[in-house]
Formats: structure tokens, sequence, C-alpha cells
């Protein structure tokens, strides 16, 4: 299995790297919740780093904009691969994250 990291980066920026995938998302869930509840400026996420996706990596993204959302909070998304981008076309949730790009 392919490792994925979620790390800070600075005060609110955050990077993904790795496969982002059913195998990958739930370690990445759990390293990211308390970074992302600390809260602290507009958060952004960089995913130029993520070497694969597939839907359990677009649901985690959703999630990330969803709690942003609840802290009324902008999330600013980074280097989105054009497979994440592609996935959230053909399941319509582009829409969720057209505010956060």
């Amino acid at each position: 299995m392919a490792q994925a990291s979620f790390e800070a980066v600075g005060a609110g920026a955050y990077r993904v790297s790795g496969p982002l995938d059913f195998t990958t998302v739930p370690v990445i869930w759990k390293a990211s919740l308390p970074l992302l509840r600390q809260g602290g400026g507009e958060p952004s996420i960089d995913l130029a780093g993520v070497s694969q996706v597939d839907s359990a990596g677009l649901a985690l993204l959703l999630e990330w904009v969803r709690l942003a959302g609840e802290a009324r909070q902008r999330l600013r998304i980074l280097g989105m691969p054009d497979k994440l981008l592609a996935l959230a076309r053909m399941s319509e949730t582009e829409g969720f994250l057209a505010p956060a790009t």
C-alpha cells in the first residue's frame, strides 16, 4: 500500500501527498481533523502532490469543504488533480467545490 500524508505547511495551509483513495482516506481524515479544527485564517489544502484519486478522495474533499463552511470559512483548494475534477463533474458535485477553489 502506498503512503499518503496530510501535513501542515504554514498557518492554515496544508498539503496532501500520495494516493487519495479508499485505502488512504481513513488515515488522511484522521490526520486532518485535529489540524483543520484548530482554525485560524482562511484554510488552504494543496493537492498537487496527490498521485491518484478515486471517489473516496472526492468524498473527503467535500467533507473538508463542509467543515470549513460550518466554521464560516472558505476552503481554498490548490493544485486539484484533473481526475478529481472529472469525478466531481461526473457525480455533479463540482458546484460544491467551485466556491472553494
